[in-house]
């Protein structure tokens, strides 16, 4: 996948020669029966709609907020000269918009203001001192401009050491300089060994700061401590981070009550466009379901008729060469599927670099985010993003890693019991003779150095605007949803308390 990675993940000669060997052998009769659980959603996507909502009917100083807001861009610090004011100032804003799920309406601010930052130079690190006065702004400031592709240097991190290479004694106690730090740290490029230690340094104190701390009724900063350990800010759903963070600043009454207000307005208006979506893809023709013969080609003419209505929709006002592009994606996916079942039909437990070739397609993940992009505006999918997306970018490499190694971490053992083909786990252990814990821990490094990869590409010059690439990311981060507590991805019952706050229950004005 890089330099840094031991794990290939597809090239295009290399894949069409492995589906050619893996499916040769295949049996004709290929199909398992697998029992899933059962969905605990039943009709609810259908039921719970409010097909009345009108945003402004319901919000009608939803606008008045939002320049209220925009207005806070330009309103700096009254000081005298002040810029280290100025930029804690300008740090602070940009991350709780952020946070609140309401950055999309700033970015043009957003990129003004941390350009600005950057513009203005000087020592990340010029004043922390033994007392840690100002470690959060100087790992905030660090974690917001890599996230925006601004340059970053660890070298400042040094500071946090002492001349035996251990980090001082007061970094440990600052727990909310620690947080910020733990939060910078998750963007480290490969290679920057400072912040790996940092990172693990900042995750045993907090997790030992939370035990302490949770003897008590735990206040709003230490929810905030619990939620980032779980969902590190730079690796969460942004929809999810939104969630947990209206429900933490609505504690705080020190916080601005119109950017809180403003976000919780926004919150309800998307949840309801979201749960509008979901009440026309549950209704797209449920009974039809039942008419369905067993046979897979039925349900191929189905996904085909998909297609031809998406391309009908789409062809009403723009060119249709997305679906193509999205057909062709769908084709790999199932060309990786058939080299599984080739593999099963043999017994056979490929090395993990041949199981990593065809990872790249299994995973699902160049399908779902082509089929993402459709839905974009023409401006955003353009032949170029079509083109980036679907010839192996390392992005999108590094996002089918993590989805396809993720998912076997959490599955492999369930799926042993049903004849599934072997899992990236069981290759290794064949492979290296190794533990099931042993697999699992060198998988989740690899993870690691993947997140590692995605920072780095969203570096400016970025390969494609952050629109498009957003499209991968947030598949990434997903996958940190799906999997905290388990196989969430198969067993909606895990997810179901999740989903219901970001899709169900609107938040109180």
């Amino acid at each position: 996948m890089s330099s840094s990675s031991s794990l290939p993940l597809h090239s295009a000669a290399a894949a069409a020669a492995h589906q050619k060997k893996a499916t040769s052998g295949a049996a004709a009769d290929c199909v398992s029966s697998v029992s899933f659980p059962r969905t605990v959603w039943g009709n609810g996507f259908l039921d719970k709609v409010d097909l009345s909502f009108q945003a402004k009917e319901r919000y009608p100083n939803h606008e008045v907020l939002k320049e209220e807001v925009r207005k806070m861009f330009t309103n700096e610090v009254k000081s005298t000269g002040d810029e280290e004011a100025i930029i804690a100032d300008k740090l602070r804003l940009v991350d709780a918009v952020q946070r609140l799920g309401i950055g999309y309406h700033f970015e043009p601010e957003i990129e003004k203001a941390l350009e600005k930052v950057h513009d203005m130079g000087g020592d990340l690190f010029a004043n922390i001192g033994d007392k840690g006065t100002d470690l959060y702004h100087a790992a905030l400031r660090f974690r917001l401009l890599r996230q925006q592709g601004f340059p970053a240097s660890q070298d400042g991190f040094r500071k946090l050491k002492n001349s035996e290479g251990r980090f001082k004694e007061w970094v440990s106690r600052d727990r909310q300089g620690l947080l910020s730090l733990y939060e910078a740290a998750h963007l480290a490029f490969n290679g920057e060994d400072i912040l790996d230690e940092a990172l693990n340094f900042a995750t045993k104190n907090l997790k030992s700061s939370s035990v302490i701390h949770h003897n008590t009724n735990p206040n709003s900063f230490q929810k905030q401590i619990d939620f980032a350990l779980r969902f590190p800010a730079w690796k969460c759903v942004p929809r999810s981070l939104a969630r947990h963070s209206i429900d933490i600043y609505s504690e705080d009454s020190s916080q601005n009550l119109k950017l809180l207000t403003f976000a919780k307005m926004d919150f309800n208006i998307v949840q309801n466009l979201h749960q509008q979506e979901l009440h026309e893809i549950s209704g797209m023709n449920v009974g039809a379901l039942e008419e369905l013969p067993d046979r897979m080609r039925n349900t191929y003419r189905a996904v085909l008729d998909l297609y031809d209505e998406i391309e009908r929709e789409i062809g009403k006002t723009r060119p249709t060469f997305p679906v193509d592009y999205a057909k062709d994606e769908l084709k790999k996916l199932c060309g990786a599927y058939l080299v599984e079942i080739g593999w099963r039909a043999e017994g056979m437990v490929p090395t993990l670099e041949e199981y990593m070739i065809n990872a790249y397609n299994s995973s699902g993940v160049p399908k779902t985010c082509t089929s993402n992009l459709i839905g974009m505006t023409p401006e955003i999918a353009t032949r170029e993003a079509f083109e980036w997306m679907t010839n192996e970018s390392k992005l999108m490499k590094a996002c089918s890693l993590i989805g396809r190694l993720q998912n076997d971490i959490f599955t492999h053992e369930y799926e042993r019991k049903r004849n599934h083909p072997a899992s990236a786990a069981e290759c290794y252990m064949k492979q290296h003779g190794a533990t099931e814990e042993e697999a699992v821990e060198f998988l989740w490094k690899e993870i690691h150095n993947a997140w590692k990869d995605i920072a780095q590409e969203y570096q400016k010059p970025t390969p494609m605007p952050v629109a498009v690439t957003d499209r991968i990311l947030n598949l990434a981060r997903s996958c940190n949803l799906f999997y905290e507590i388990g196989d969430g991805y198969t067993n909606s019952h895990l997810m179901k308390d999740q989903l219901t706050s970001l899709l169900f229950d609107p938040l109180p004005l």
